[in-house]
């Protein structure tokens, strides 16, 4: 086996390997046709152990399981700390 062909097996490894990412990438945004009841601008990529999942900002307090299910960010600290709020009046 030449130079050559250890390249081409290579590039035909990584050429597969960024198939199969993109695939699983394609497949996530199809996903988004399950929430065929929320806007889409309502909608926020969130992840459950490092997977991406679908969330509707608006819908989140009604699954408080769920919630505490998701890795943690800013957005998520907020929402957490939104629950014990008897109403949102802010203007933000």
């Amino acid at each position: 086996m030449n130079k050559k062909d250890t390249k081409l097996r290579i590039e035909n490894s990584l050429l597969k390997k960024k198939n199969a990412d993109l695939e699983k990438e394609l497949k996530f945004f199809k996903r988004i046709l399950e929430h065929n009841n929320s806007c889409i601008f309502n909608l926020s990529i969130k992840t459950i152990n490092g997977e991406k999942i679908w969330i509707d900002k608006q819908r989140i307090y009604n699954k408080r399981e769920l919630l505490f299910k998701l890795d943690k960010d800013e957005e998520v600290e907020t929402w957490i700390k939104e629950l014990n709020r008897p109403y949102k009046d802010d203007d933000r």
